[in-house]
């Protein structure tokens, strides 16, 4: 597993390849600050996933210009303060049940946890995960999450009643999520 500069259709690109027991496909993935990932099964040789990269180049140019965007917009880890865990999970359970308690939700139990590529989830049986790094959001983002978090509890998909439902707290969800968006976490994964 090496960094190799590569180049596909005249554009210069820092490639790692990554042969996987574990992985059943050719994926590509794209993060900030990191080189490009191509990540190909044990049975597939390094030419076929170089040639995987090569017939998906549009798609990484694509990415790479949001990719780009992100960097420009967004610090590196090692840029950003500490948080402190023990105070960021006291203020987000607190946060959590205010809302909770004002607006009648339940939920079964919360966990913090420091996620790559999500800022919240809630589960079938209504436990609710909190990406650590909310506490680095606008106050209104943190609470469209929570609030988010707690309508999962009533309503376990994103339908057109999620969305009905989540506008009765949050007003306008889905200027909120776009919002959202320019708050980077995660990667760009294209899978064949």
């Amino acid at each position: 597993m090496e960094n190799i500069k590569f180049n596909a259709s005249g554009l210069d690109l820092s490639v790692m390849f990554v042969k996987s027991a574990k992985a059943r496909r050719l994926t590509i993935s794209i993060k900030p600050f990191k080189p490009i990932r191509v990540t190909y099964p044990a049975r597939v040789s390094q030419k076929k996933a170089q040639e995987f990269l090569e017939s998906n180049i549009e798609w990484v140019r694509k990415a790479i210009v949001k990719i780009k965007e992100i960097e420009k917009r967004t610090p590196q880890r090692a840029e950003l303060p500490k948080i402190d865990k023990q105070q960021a999970k006291a203020y987000l359970c607190t946060q959590l049940k205010v809302l909770a308690d004002k607006y009648n939700f339940a939920y079964n139990k919360v966990f913090i946890r420091n996620q790559k590529t999500r800022w919240g989830s809630c589960s079938g049986k209504n436990n609710i995960n909190l990406n650590i790094n909310l506490v680095r959001l606008p106050m209104e983002l943190q609470e469209y999450i929570l609030l988010h978090e707690l309508v999962h509890t009533r309503i376990k998909n994103h339908s057109k009643r999620f969305w009905d439902e989540l506008d009765k707290y949050v007003g306008n969800s889905k200027l909120m999520a776009k919002k959202l968006r320019k708050h980077y976490l995660g990667t760009l994964h294209y899978a064949a």
